[in-house]
């Protein structure tokens, strides 16, 4: 469906009281088609395509439907108004619409297209048209608006080509083996619901209680042996909350999200340490507990059949990866025909009991550094770990995977850096997890709060190598986007103002200045005023492209951003 570059077409709507628009580009940005108020060839324009924008299958799609039924322009306007303003949910698009969304699953915190252009460093800058216009628009509010709007389908463009690889083709490739469904509603369907869809009809049996495999003689389940009675007890009366254990030199947590530990005095760096991973942790539960009832078999199948193409079909391999690893999630969704809470809580507790097995076997030896879901680190100065790692394999059915980080630091259990060097003593790998992720993310940052990049590059360097943080911030100068500080007020939220109440763009790009500049805040409902966290007093806003930004070096507050890199620092210590 979409490896047929010329069959998809990109495409963006704006609405007003006495004008509505519609533009369609191909995936090379060239404008193919746009039509104001008049939608006669619409249909043919659209046939045979598969459309892609952002957020359109809560929005567009509804407008487009009203525009192939040639609807005026006061009619576009209303169902604009019930889906923006009242909040109005329509149900019926037309048919000739076979779309995709570039929205859909994109990220937890649901990022506007806004926010993606902020965090890539793009304009930001507002239409200056406003879209509650009482009158028809002359033609230089139109060329501002189509440009406008051609500049967000460019956006998309770009958002569908990075998530191309891992998101559509796997979701069209699990799509394309459903069996009795209408593809052209499922294709509408995120990948969850595709994914229960292929193991399921309907829905499974729900357990009145956990399952864990054998018993003992006295009717208890063998794998309780393996940890304290105040944990099976804390397991059997509660359904929330943790334990916390102390044992190894750890303080570990038991929970109904895996285990999670690290050592009682809180040291901070390690070197030479290991950590083994259980592979595909979750998905080996749940086929050991049978959790999908007759539906576990269909399940192996799926996980052999990836196994058996990983490394010669890659677009298949991904598709039924993303299969595998929705079914934990889904037996915990009330919407899901998989929802099985006891079940998730049977494979929660199986997992924990696992893994704590792993950490009491190779305490006598190794020194326990992070207990985290599914892995543990530690440092060794023998190799008896190996032959636990066997053992371990041998008893409880799963495989294990080794890595080795030189450097480790960490500031708690979901917050570290491990670090690998060549024979020159220099880092050739760098892992960073919890707040400095930032340090080698690349594309993802777009999707999610690419704020202040330089505190993790600052934050990374010192603590790995040794780097003053003023170095690292002089170094980067010559990139403004590190610097930057994306605000947004939220939507309870009236939206953002400075001082003196002036009202400003939804989303903003900042950076602490040293010249004379303004403070912005977050304006709630009964006329407070918030700041916004870890935000310089003095703000330059710019909201033009990035790369547009002269001066940058006699602009920017270095105090500001060094002072904040030692207070994150202090978290480290």
């Amino acid at each position: 469906m979409i490896k047929d570059k010329e069959n998809l077409l990109f495409y963006d709507i704006e609405v007003f009281k006495e004008d509505s628009l519609v533009i369609f580009k191909n995936i090379d940005k060239q404008t193919v088609a746009v039509f104001h108020n008049d939608f006669n060839g619409l249909d043919k324009v659209i046939e045979g395509k598969v459309l892609i924008g952002y957020n359109n299958y809560y929005y567009d799609d509804h407008i487009l439907t009203s525009m192939l039924n040639c609807h005026t322009p006061y009619q576009i306007k209303e169902k604009n108004d019930d889906i923006i303003v009242r909040k109005v949910k329509f149900n019926y698009v037309d048919k000739r619409i076979k779309s995709l969304d570039c929205f859909q699953q994109i990220d937890a915190t649901k990022p506007s297209l806004k926010k993606i252009e902020a965090n890539s460093g793009k304009s930001i800058i507002e239409s200056s048209v406003d879209f509650n216009i009482d009158r028809k628009l002359t033609e230089e509010e139109l060329a501002e608006t189509i440009n406008y709007c051609s500049y967000d389908i460019d956006t998309t463009i770009d958002v569908f080509k990075m998530r191309e690889k891992s998101y559509f083709e796997p979701k069209l490739g699990i799509l394309n083996r459903l069996e009795n469904v209408d593809k052209n509603k499922a294709i509408k369907w995120n990948t969850t619901s595709i994914s229960a869809k292929m193991l399921i009809d309907k829905p499974l049996d729900l357990w009145s209680d956990i399952r864990l495999g054998e018993y003992n003689k006295y009717g208890e389940y063998e794998l309780f042996n393996a940890v304290p009675d105040d944990i099976v007890n804390f397991w059997k009366n509660n359904d929330r909350g943790k334990y916390t254990h102390t044992e190894f030199g750890c303080n570990i947590d038991f929970a109904f999200g895996g285990l999670h530990g690290v050592p009682v005095d809180n040291k901070k760096r390690y070197e030479k340490v290991i950590l083994l991973d259980v592979a595909s942790m979750y998905p080996n539960i749940i086929m050991k507990l049978n959790a999908l009832g007759n539906a576990t078999d269909e399940y192996k199948n799926i996980v052999s059949e990836r196994l058996s193409v990983k490394h010669s079909d890659k677009t298949l391999s991904n598709a039924l990866k993303l299969v595998i690893n929705s079914v934990y999630g889904l037996l915990k969704n009330e919407y899901s025909v998989l929802y099985n809470p006891n079940a998730a809580k049977s494979v929660c507790i199986y997992g924990q009991i696992c893994l704590y097995d792993l950490c009491k076997r190779l305490s006598p030896t190794c020194k326990i550094v992070n207990i985290n879901t599914d892995g543990v680190a530690f440092t060794t100065d023998s190799d008896d770990y190996k032959n636990v790692w066997k053992e371990w394999e041998e008893d409880y059915g799963f495989t294990l995977e080794e890595d080795y980080f030189d450097i480790f630091i960490q500031r708690d259990v979901n917050n570290y850096i491990g670090a690998k060097k060549n024979e020159q003593g220099d880092f050739t790998s760098i892992k960073t997890k919890g707040e400095v992720w930032r340090y080698g993310s690349n594309t993802c940052a777009y999707f999610k709060n690419n704020n202040v990049r330089i505190v993790d590059l600052a934050i990374v360097n010192y603590l790995l190598k040794g780097d003053d943080v003023l170095d690292t911030i002089l170094d980067n100068l010559n990139k403004p986007e590190v610097f930057q500080v994306v605000l947004q007020a939220g939507g309870t939220f009236q939206g953002t103002v400075d001082n003196a109440g002036k009202h400003y763009n939804k989303i903003n790009r900042v950076f602490a200045t040293n010249k004379e500049g303004i403070t912005l805040y977050k304006l709630r409902n009964d006329g407070g005023l918030v700041r916004f966290p870890d935000t310089p007093d003095n703000m330059y806003i710019w909201n033009d492209d990035i790369s547009k930004l002269d001066g940058f070096k006699k602009i920017i507050d270095v105090n500001f951003y060094y002072q904040l890199i030692l207070r994150k620092l202090k978290e480290w210590e």
